[in-house]
């Protein structure tokens, strides 16, 4: 019965990577979504192997990928990363992990943008420019989530995480030239991802799948926009493992196939490659992409007793901006 019920599972996944890109055809989905910073990578580990994360996930910065990968850590872990995103917008995020017994693992998360001052504007046709100037503003953007995982059985584990999120994008007046009403542009909600890893059985291939942004939509003055729904279909794969059964040296292969709300479909190819545990060196490639294609990284991992330290650094290569780097802390104890 459990053989049947993996082989009908695994035969879902197959059917779904190669049907997502079918899907969509040409047409790119614009302007169809809200809270647009959900869609910002956090992490480093996964944005320098590009985002193809989600069957990878195994350390508390999952929770931001694939929330059944916090099944796959141990005790207690610490995530902070930092990410100096483009036109100068900070985003800032940690999570904490913590494991129960044989109940499973409990996560806490939070994440925020620093937007900086902006000087604001408002069109006016009896200007001479065709607007006035308005005060400057900063937006707010941030979220806090708490999450679950839990190993089913020793090939197949489930996550979800439930966030708390909220926008304010300043205040303004309704109409063009400064009649009708103030209006402040804030949002807040609740909204589920989740997600599931599942070992094949073969060497340590896996497949993974994940839903982001769950909710409900919500109005923007006259308008209903929601939030920018993911779905992701991940594997990945140790290639070592085809040629020996144990080696200080490790490569793991992953590939994510990405049916976002709001574009075409896209897929994800992500490489890390470490050296006793202890040293990563990562690569990835992103397609249909306008800015994005190519992404590095590299990390370092002590442990002593049952400590363990990890730093990771992340290159995301744009074409019209600069250049974005993330880093990142692991703690576990």
């Amino acid at each position: 019965m459990m053989n049947i019920k993996k082989y009908i599972l695994l035969s879902i996944l197959l059917a779904l990577i190669f049907t997502l890109p079918i899907q969509a055809g040409d047409m790119k989905k614009v302007a169809q979504s809200q809270m647009q910073w959900l869609s910002i990578p956090v992490g480093p580990r996964p944005s320098a192997m590009a985002g193809a994360y989600t069957a990878v996930a195994n350390d508390a910065s999952s929770v931001f990928w694939n929330p059944a990968g916090i099944a796959y850590t141990k005790g207690s872990n610490i995530f902070l990363t930092q990410t100096k995103w483009i036109a100068d917008i900070d985003v800032n995020a940690a999570a904490f992990t913590y494991e129960v017994g044989n109940i499973g693992f409990f996560n806490f998360n939070i994440s925020e943008v620093d937007w900086g001052t902006i000087h604001g504007t408002r069109r006016d046709n009896t200007a001479s420019s065709g607007f006035i100037e308005t005060m400057d503003f900063s937006p707010s953007n941030w979220g806090i989530g708490i999450g679950y995982a839990r190993k089913m059985s020793d090939r197949f584990a489930i996550g979800g995480n439930l966030k708390y999120l909220y926008e304010n994008l300043g205040s303004g007046m309704t109409g063009t030239m400064g009649e009708g009403k103030m209006y402040t542009a804030k949002m807040n909600l609740l909204a589920l991802d989740i997600g599931t890893i599942y070992y094949t059985g073969f060497k340590d291939l896996r497949l993974a799948m994940t839903l982001q942004n769950f909710s409900s939509e919500r109005q923007y003055r006259e308008e209903k926009y929601p939030l920018p729904l993911t779905f992701k279909f991940g594997l990945a794969m140790d290639l070592t493992s085809l040629w020996m059964q144990e080696s200080e040296h490790r490569l793991t292969l992953a590939v994510d196939a990405i049916h976002p709300r709001d574009y075409s479909e896209r897929m994800y190819f992500g490489m890390e490659y470490g050296f006793k545990n202890m040293v990563f060196l990562r690569g990835g490639y992103k397609t249909n992409h306008d800015e994005q294609d190519l992404t590095l990284g590299a990390g370092l991992q002590y442990t002593i007793d049952n400590l363990g330290l990890g730093i990771d650094y992340s290159y995301i290569q744009f074409k019209h901006f600069d250049a974005v780097q993330m880093f990142g802390i692991n703690i576990k104890f």
